[in-house]
């Protein structure tokens, strides 16, 4: 058994004592069992204590969890946190609207009147909450809301319970021997401004240190095994702890439930419960959203035991969607809503610095510098004499993670203030907001209280998401007492009082509605005396109707049960309600819960992860079942942990499979995979020269119980042509399930080639961050598979990356090149850092050879499009020319131009290989080279950099050069710094395309491409393509479309893709400094570029000097993307260094840029005017 190994970001700065890369507490989903005798449902503090004592009373556990697994170090500290977020939200038109993955760890939930944060992960809102452990007013259980077993076994819950749940957590305070905090002193102060006015209080009465569920102390083993250190004060508690030193689940109760037997599943979302009355069990209904590529079908599993511990929202959504498939429940499901009366509020600009968010890892130098744990005093005001409970609150300092840093600026600049020391300090206050010092004095502060808990759970029908709906929840009493003690806080700093502008922002004065943010949900599910007043007894278990009769073995245990706020940080009421209900649970099941055990996790938890393997396909076709055909389908996702043990070790290739197989002549409903096995073209037990590929699995739904057997014979003398046909077959038996169970049916299903080359694209390499791993053994798995197959369809193709062939489009059947009978020559050629590039050959003559080099976000194929008449290569080829094409790493399609990357990259790593590599072949000592856009900036920089000395024959630019000046909305874009705002919102890149329209992000990039693209266009001329307008906003206009063909326009998604935005980065700085910079910025290749005695500068002279050769510059005359001044420039300084050199310029009258290569008459108005300088030099002199 394995671990399920999650997706890594990018290494990122750590504790150096304690590497978390390579834990995972997670299985692989082919590791799902057909029963268990507890599933939880989710990995919050409700549920993963269920897990946790359900595996020490020794119970066959499974936790579902809907996120990813995260550890320290796989959270982003900086802006692209952003990407990592969902949100739903209802439309204008009423729609319920997700965006971003479901997986997304920052889940944000915005309804009518309430919005609700909350994390979504293996840990859940542990991940990204304050830590804090808070008593509840012991008022707070007095309320009858409360069923009475449970107020009269209060004793027991705040003994008994809250000891075992304390013994995982260990809070703890602050410690006075670390660093002092501008913050603690702040409220401090704060504390002494609330008690002046009220006697007999003193500060100790209200201001006191929070526990927290935080390290400060290293620890090599925690309760658990895992080791923590000690914490750093980053501050960063809120957007995921790097360092380990909080204590979220996955360092205490999920690693020991892990160790106790308990097995965790990540990226499965629960869809409802059912009662499957004859066999006494409970049917979860369940998806996997581990890939999107082929629908998913529901697939069950079976328990003795359900335990909801999804949250307020997810709990409910469960249950609601239970109820609207037969399940009865209680009709108050969904009610008894409350924020807990969380509310937000700042202090700003006031007179003292108070570091108001977090710092990344790399800027922390020492724990002195930071801010310290997010929340660490409080100023509680239910401690206030005769104060009803109603009327108290608190009043708790925060610290925004340093993700929020931009963010939380420019909300605290665009939001309106409340001056609370009007005529005082002004010119301070100014001088502080001019300098920037307003921001660093700048207080959080995060307050509970009691609302009326009279908000609803709405699940809309169409997605089945689920929001909040409580008017006027903004008009109690309570948010309105707490706006005021954090006036007063304000008063106390001299800072101006700011609320969050969901309550009093712009958005809810013009809607004269008060909104209210939620970090601590609770309700929805809450414990009553029965049906009519709740959905769950005072043990958690789910009513049955409206009575008090319960259901066996259903419950729920996390902040969905609460039938009232509980005005304090919850996670300690939760906690030890929680524990309350499984101990509860244990008692009437008889079981023992071993709370001595000290078991640890399994040293495998932590062991290096080698590469591995996933893909899914789908194959039908028909299952023959009592005589009768049937339609039969599967969807399977192969699984392999090691696939360099799969593919050259293991004589049977073997790998792990999920998924499920629909047939109505086996069951009504979609048959859940378990226990499958994959082996890959073993060899047959009849004859060595027999290949087999045979599928394994058992079947189970509600009742039935089968075993399915696929089989692929293969001879191993057509072995390379599996894939090339135009289906592949599989054999299928389905049997009962013992051994010598007979036959239920027999029948085949095939996949056609197009589905498979669908399937190709879920095909990914797990297990590595490394795009170098990634592409290694994508190639080996894909040559052992089927030979050339992978060769034609895979790695260099680009219906295997997604980018060229857009899924709107259909197919369309392309002519055959003009090539006057030459076969084109496939090469692969190695960069110097290993990756691998294709080049290809087109031998019409002898003249040259000639190297073509093309721009960024396009591919080689721009060169040989055939939707013109006649394009590059056809043109070149007819003059006799040995032309060579090659695709560098920053071509769309290639696996690495979605990975970070700079212009030096190509022009050491990919181009001096690639001529090496030419002039070998041919026995030339030099060749010429055309080069476009960024293939010319790149030639460029190759050149210079020395890179080529002596190899060059001639070069032809086209566009572009080493002075670069471009137009008027490029130099906007660059001086903005685009792409760098568009980096931080989590936009990787800009593509042709959205690979994910819903994604917030994605949408500003729309909104802006339409803005761009529409002011464009409509000066220019009309257009009406997605793509033209993404590959404008990109790049600005590069074709005047009387220019283009309506073919080439309409097909513009086959060579247009994505650049990302590193690169984009590097060419706006380069843009902004008018010259080739390296990526940092500095004058790498051209040194005293702007110096006015740069002719006497020696080291300008000596760069100028490595283009001493016969250069060729060209423009469009209406380029808006590269300005011309950009070839006149480079022209011109190339004469005045070199007087005795050949260079040459023109312009191209009513063309603009790429149409100078693509245009439909280009061969008629563009190639001929560069012919005969190529022809000069066509033979080496």
């Amino acid at each position: 058994m394995f671990a399920r190994w999650r997706s890594r970001r990018r290494p990122r700065k750590r504790d150096d004592r304690f590497d978390y890369s390579n834990y995972s507490l997670s299985s692989p989903l082919s590791d799902i069992k057909p029963y268990y005798d507890v599933i939880v449902i989710g990995s919050g503090y409700g549920g993963s204590i269920a897990a946790s004592r359900c595996s020490r009373a020794g119970k066959k556990v499974c936790l579902f969890e809907k996120g990813r697994e995260w550890w320290p170090g796989d959270f982003e500290e900086d802006v692209g946190a952003a990407k990592d977020m969902q949100m739903t939200y209802n439309s204008s038109d009423g729609e319920c609207v997700q965006i971003g993955k479901p997986t997304n760890l920052y889940d944000i939930v915005v309804g009518p009147d309430v919005a609700v944060v909350q994390g979504v992960g293996l840990g859940g809102t542990s991940l990204i909450n304050a830590n804090v452990c808070l008593e509840a007013d012991p008022r707070v259980f007095e309320d009858k809301a409360w069923p009475k077993a449970l107020r009269d076994d209060i004793e027991t819950l705040n003994s008994v319970d809250r000891k075992h749940f304390m013994a995982m957590m260990n809070p703890q305070e602050y410690p006075e021997a670390y660093p002092s905090l501008p913050k603690l002193d702040a409220m401090k102060e704060v504390a002494h401004g609330f008690v002046t006015d009220i006697e007999d209080l003193k500060v100790n009465d209200v201001f006191y240190k929070t526990p927290l569920y935080v390290n400060f102390k290293t620890t090599k083993s925690n309760v658990a095994g895992i080791p923590q250190p000690a914490c750093n004060n980053c501050g960063n508690c809120v957007g995921g702890c790097n360092t380990g030193a909080k204590n979220t689940l996955n360092m205490n109760f999920l690693p020991d439930a892990h160790a106790h037997g308990a097995r965790i599943f990540t990226e499965i979302q629960v869809n409802a419960v059912m009662r499957h009355d004859e066999g006494g069990n409970w049917v979860v209904f369940y998806q996997s959203l581990d890939q999107k590529k082929f629908e998913k079908k529901e697939r069950i599993v079976k328990a003795h035991t359900v335990i909801f511990g999804a949250g307020s929202l997810g709990s409910t959504r469960i249950l609601l969607n239970s109820a609207s498939r037969g399940l009865s429940l209680s009709n108050q499901v969904g009610q008894r809503f409350t924020t807990n009366g969380d509310h937000l509020t700042f202090s700003y600009n006031g007179k003292k610095k108070i570091r108001p968010v977090g710092i990344k890892l790399e800027d922390l130098k020492s724990p002195t510098q930071g801010p310290g744990p997010c929340i660490t005093s409080i100023l509680d005001v239910r401690r206030k004499p005769n104060a009803s409970l109603d009327d108290g609150y608190l009043l708790e300092d925060g610290t925004p993670p340093s993700s929020m840093d931009h963010i939380f600026k420019l909300l605290l600049k665009l939001n309106n203030g409340i001056d609370t020391t009007p005529n005082e300090n002004e010119i301070a206050e100014f001088i502080r907001s001019i300098t920037g010092k307003a921001y660093e004095n700048t207080l959080t502060f995060l307050s509970m209280s009691h609302d009326s808990a009279n908000g609803r759970i709405v699940q809309d029908q169409a997605s089945g998401n689920v929001w909040v709906d409580y008017p006027g929840v903004g008009d109690e009493d309570n948010f309105q007492a707490i706006y005021e003690a954090a006036r007063k806080a304000a008063t106390t700093l001299e800072g101006e009082l700011m609320a969050n502008p969901f309550w009093n922002g712009v958005i809810p004065q013009l809607k004269n509605k008060k909104g209210i943010v939620t970090v601590h949900p609770l309700g929805g599910c809450g414990m009553g005396e029965s049906g009519k007043t709740g959905v769950v007894d005072h043990t958690g278990a789910v009513f049955r109707g409206e009575g008090v009769g319960v259901y066996p073995n259903l419950l729920v245990v996390d902040g969905a049960v609460m039938p009232r706020s509980v005005g304090v940080n919850p996670t300690l009421t939760i906690g030890t309600i929680a524990e309350r209900c499984v101990r509860l649970l244990a008692d009437r099941n008889g079981w023992t819960i071993n709370y001595e055990s000290t078991k640890e996790i399994e040293s495998s938890v932590k062991d290096k992860n080698k590469p591995g393997l996933r893909f899914t396909e789908r194959m039908a076709g028909h299952l023959t079942v009592d005589g009768v055909d049937h339609p039969c389908e599967f969807v399977l996702t192969i699984v392999s942990n090691d696939v360099e043990h799969m593919l050259i070790v293991d004589n049977e290739h073997r790998a792990a499979l999920h998924g499920t197989v629909s047939c109505k002549g086996l069951s009504e409903y979609p048959m859940t995979v378990s226990n499958g096995r994959f082996r890959l073209f073993r060899e047959s037990d009849e004859s060595p020269d027999i290949r087999e590929m045979v599928y394994e699995m058992d079947l189970h739904d509600h009742e039935k119980t089968y075993h399915f057997r696929g089989i692929k014979i293969v001879d191993k003398n057509c072995f390379l042509e599996i894939g090339v046909g135009d289906t592949t077959t599989l054999a299928v038996t389905v049997r009962k399930p013992d051994d010598e169970g007979e036959h239920v049916g027999t029948g085949t299903l095939k996949i056609k080639l197009t589905d498979f080359l669908q399937q190709l694209t879920t095909l990914e390499v797990t297990q590595t961050d490394s795009h170098l791993e990634k592409a290694k053994w994508k190639i080996r798995f894909g040559r052992f598979f089927s030979g050339v197959l992978l060769d034609i369809y895979g790695t260099f193709n680009p219906s295997d990356l997604g980018v060229p062939f857009h899924h709107k489009n259909e197919p369309r059947e392309q002519r055959q090149l003009n090539l006057g009978g030459t076969i084109p020559e496939v090469h692969r050629i190695q960069a110097t850092d290993g990756v691998q590039l294709p080049l290809v050959r087109f031998q019409g003559g002898s003249k040259g050879p000639l190297l073509l080099l093309h721009g960024l976000g396009v591919s080689s194929r721009i060169f040989t499009l055939d939707t013109v008449d006649t394009n590059m290569v056809e043109f070149l080829v007819a003059k006799e020319f040995d032309v060579w094409v090659v695709d560098m790493r920053y071509s769309v399609m290639l696996p690495l131009h979605k990975e970070p990357g700079y212009i030096g990259d190509a022009a050491e790593k990919d181009l001096p290989p690639v001529v090496d590599y030419i002039l070998e072949k041919t026995g030339h000592l030099d060749l010429e080279l055309l080069a476009h856009c960024a293939g010319g900036v790149t030639a460029h920089a190759s050149l210079l950099g020395g890179h080529l000395q002596g190899k060059i024959r001639c070069l032809v630019s086209s566009q572009a050069g080493f002075s670069l000046t471009v137009g008027a909305i490029n130099c906007a874009k660059s001086r903005a710094r685009l792409p760098t705002v568009l980096y931080g919102l989590g936009v990787q890149g800009i593509t042709a395309y959205p690979d994910n329209p819903s994604a917030w992000n994605q949408r500003i990039v729309d909104f802006f491409v339409e803005k761009v693209a529409t002011l464009t266009t409509n000066i220019r001329e009309h257009c009406d393509s997605d793509v033209c307008h993404r590959v404008t906003f990109t790049y600005s206009l590069l074709w005047s479309h009387r220019n283009v063909n309506e073919l080439t326009h309409d097909t513009l998604q086959e060579w247009n893709g994505f650049v990302h935005a590193t690169r984009l980065k590097h060419y706006s700085l380069s843009m902004r400094k008018g010259r080739l910079v390296d990526k940092d910025g500095h004058d790498k290749y051209l040194p005293d570029f702007n110096s006015k005695h740069r002719l006497d500068s020696e080291r300008y002279l000596a760069a100028i000097k490595h283009l001493d050769l016969p250069i060729l510059y060209f423009s469009g005359a209406k380029n808006v993307c590269w300005d011309p001044e950009t070839t006149l420039d480079s022209f011109k300084r190339c004469q005045e260094v070199n007087p005795n050199q050949h260079y040459e310029r023109f312009e191209v009258e009513n063309y603009m840029h790429l149409d100078c290569i693509m245009g439909s008459v280009a061969a008629q108005d563009v190639f001929p005017r560069f012919m005969p300088f190529l022809e000069q030099y066509a033979h080496p002199k």
